[in-house]
């Protein structure tokens, strides 16, 4: 688990809405958004939404509303960088193989790559500046922007929400046996570890000792 996913469970739910609205936007950024976990971050907050810590429909339009803004924000630098979007300090550093992948997409999809790129890393920061830095106006990648925002964030806040709720209907189920196995591990560990079984293993070792002549 990530630092910000464990932030998570030790902040209130304002807070915790806070640290996801951070993270988004931070992917958002050149260079820095491939390093951001959005994908555990989003699995953690789902997980809290099933019991309760979160709530779901705040969670999911706070994460939509912050890949929106992100994507607005990267399309508007993007047009203000224009041809030194890759040139750039921030530009270079990212590999050569991102740029042209998502350079592809955006030939072959205009305006719909920022919708796919959005479930692709790396691509999904990197689509909004590209289509800023062509000259696409922005009202034609924010339909598509807004709409994969939602899907992406209802997938993926979705599947730590499911996976939550199971093991909750599953760990109760699991208790006998779980309890059972953890009490054979502590018994042998505690056999093990007792005085009577290292006097035995001690006698064993002297008795299979060679004697000397």
């Amino acid at each position: 688990m990530t630092v910000l996913a464990e932030l998570l469970h030790q902040v209130p739910a304002v807070a915790a809405y806070g640290v996801v609205v951070a993270a988004v936007l931070a992917e958002s950024i050149l260079l820095i958004g491939a390093f951001v976990p959005t994908l555990t971050l989003m699995l953690t907050a789902g997980a809290l939404a099933s019991t309760g810590q979160l709530d779901p429909v705040v969670l999911l339009g706070v994460a939509t509303l912050a890949v929106v803004a992100g994507d607005a924000l990267g399309h508007r630098t993007g047009r203000l960088l224009g041809d030194r979007l890759r040139t750039n300090r921030l530009g270079r550093r990212i590999p050569e193989a991102a740029w042209r992948r998502t350079e592809q997409a955006m030939a072959r999809r205009g305006s719909q790559a920022v919708a796919l790129g959005r479930f692709l890393p790396v691509i999904r920061t990197l689509a909004p500046h590209l289509a800023g830095a062509a000259g696409l106006p922005y009202h034609r990648i924010a339909p598509y922007s807004a709409g994969a925002a939602v899907v992406w964030a209802a997938a993926e806040a979705g599947a730590g929400y499911a996976a939550a709720s199971s093991a909750q209907r599953l760990i109760p189920l699991a208790g006998p046996a779980l309890v059972a196995a953890v009490g054979v591990v502590a018994l042998l560990t505690w056999v093990r570890g007792a005085p009577g079984h290292r006097v035995l293993e001690t006698m064993t070792i002297e008795q299979e000792r060679p004697v000397a002549h």
